[in-house]
């Protein structure tokens, strides 16, 4: 497709490939690091023709199989960035080298160029903005906002476009959001008994499989690869109760809502063999049954039930409607210290009061004592694993607010790449503690406003507050008038306890256009 005029063998590529990752610009850089390997190593075995955006998005990025190129930019601006290292490491490291590697524009084949050859040209932003498509009609319940503020709901390169290219509303239909409402119907009740779960999916990092986790989709009579590669084993280890399950609907908050679509309903028990050792125990409620907009009608108080963990309570007098603050809304209790009873058995007991008990999800994770696990989460879709080996999260327990990419590269940070991605708007997020004190740590950075940014912009064109059930942390928050573009910026309190429904309810509150938030840690600091 592309004359090279050197054409390189195997091992001078794959010498000038590793030459390149290890330098200091792509060390610090592990998301272009694994995009130039992937196609790298498509070059090396013949088959660039299979290098498409969406492999490179599902492959590369971490995307979900649903990954659709028209609506999602991140292959253009992930490439739009290596192209933009690329040329930065040969003007410097790279300087002295006899090849180097070209991603040239338009194509995501790799070439092997010598250093003599003309260098390629720089790409303009205007080159990688995503195919025009319709404006799609507005979401009910989203917020109507001037043209020029219109452009937000794309990345940044689309903000350069014109407004006709807007993708208003993809992420909002996300996750089959259909406003069917049904009460649970029953499911085939599967055998009861233990099932072994098959090995992790290839696309869950190394790091979260975690040894001696057990996860139980309740309900269920298969096993459950969730959208971040975790496996569920098919509901095990029951004693009474009914399975269920509730036709596909939007579920608030839920980052996998089919975890929420079945479940076990009655007065039942749950004996789950453990190894020796402490766990976290994260239990998944969904109320899809009571509720002003229900078939049932009803709210608090329609379902009333008990939660036993080895005989003591941990659940006394639940209230899903009311602990969730609605009908289908995803509900998650943590608990920490929990360890197997006689006989190495961890047994939960649900017992109804009003109504039937039910729960749509179990899962334990081993611990610490007294502490809970690290919760990193990126508003990126995918996982992320830091310069010191820490994976984070996708997005999740959030509910409002929008995403977007950006090809903008923050400094003041050893990884940039966490910032690739934004939450704005009005948004909040539910995040599931167990008691004790924890510390909040938000990643913050302005990439649009300011002085050779999209719309330009002073300080004071963003601001915005941020409270933790329902205390301050900043007010007026002013992102460019902190640090400017493109400087990342990390905000750290100390010393936040739960609310009384078992979560840190960090909100995010525009003053002036939306609020942003690019990544997000909780750490249990109890003594």
């Amino acid at each position: 497709m592309f004359e090279v005029k050197v054409a390189p063998s195997t091992g001078e590529a794959r010498a000038e490939l590793e030459s390149v990752l290890a330098s200091t610009l792509f060390v610090r850089s592990p998301r272009l690091s694994r995009l130039l390997e992937y196609l790298c190593t498509k070059y090396l075995e013949g088959a660039t023709e299979e290098v498409k955006e969406y492999q490179i998005g599902v492959e590369v990025l971490g995307r979900p199989p649903s990954f659709d190129p028209a609506e999602d930019a991140a292959a253009r601006v992930e490439a739009h960035r290596l192209r933009k290292r690329l040329r930065e490491y040969y003007e410097t490291e790279g300087r002295t080298h006899s090849l180097r590697i070209e991603v040239p524009l338009g194509h995501y084949a790799v070439v092997f160029q010598p250093m003599t050859a003309a260098p390629p040209p720089e790409e303009k932003e205007e080159e990688i903005q995503p195919p025009a498509a319709p404006i799609p009609p507005v979401v009910s319940g989203t917020a109507t906002v001037n043209p020029p503020e219109r452009w937000r709901f794309n990345n940044r390169i689309a903000g350069l476009a014109l407004l006709a290219v807007v993708l208003l509303g993809a992420t909002a239909v996300a996750l089959g959001w259909h406003r069917v409402i049904n009460p649970p119907i029953p499911a085939k009740a599967p055998a009861q008994g233990s099932a072994s779960a098959p090995s992790l999916a290839k696309t869950l990092p190394s790091a979260l499989a975690v040894q001696g986790s057990v996860r139980i989709a309740c309900g269920r009579t298969k096993t459950h690869t969730d959208r971040g590669g975790e496996v569920w084993d098919a509901d095990r280890d029951y004693e009474g109760g009914t399975p269920f399950e509730v036709h596909r609907q939007f579920i608030a908050r839920a980052y996998d809502p089919r975890l929420f679509q079945t479940g076990r309903s009655g007065n039942f028990m749950y004996k789950i063999p453990l190894a020796s050792g402490v766990y976290e125990m994260h239990l998944y409620f969904n109320e899809s049954t009571y509720g002003p907009a229900m078939p049932a009608g009803g709210g608090e108080i329609s379902r009333l039930f008990e939660v036993r963990a080895n005989g003591k309570p941990i659940l006394p007098r639940f209230d899903i409607y009311a602990d969730a603050g609605g009908s289908n809304i995803a509900d998650v209790r943590v608990f920490k210290d929990i360890t197997p009873g006689p006989g190495q058995v961890l047994t939960l007991a649900f017992q109804g009061w009003t109504g039937v008990a039910l729960v749509n999800a179990i899962e334990l994770i081993p611990a610490s004592p007294h502490h809970l696990n690290p919760i990193r989460m990126t508003a990126q879709d995918g996982f992320y694993t830091d310069s010191a080996g820490a994976v984070w999260k996708p997005d999740r327990y959030y509910n409002g607010g929008q995403s977007a990419s950006h090809a903008v590269e923050v400094r003041g940070t050893r990884d940039p790449d966490l910032f690739t991605r934004e939450r704005y708007g009005r948004f909040d997020y539910a995040i599931p503690v167990d008691k004790g004190t924890y510390r909040l740590s938000l990643y913050f950075a302005e990439e649009y406003f300011g002085p050779g940014g999209t719309l330009g912009g002073q300080p004071g064109t963003r601001v915005f507050d941020v409270s933790c059930n329902g205390v301050a942390l900043l007010r007026e928050f002013d992102l460019l008038k902190e640090a400017g573009l493109g400087q990342a910026v990390v905000k750290t309190f100390h010393g936040l306890t739960p609310n009384g429904q078992g979560t840190l309810l960090v909100s995010f509150s525009p003053i002036h256009d939306y609020a942003s938030l690019y990544a997000l840690e909780v750490i249990d600091e109890s003594n």
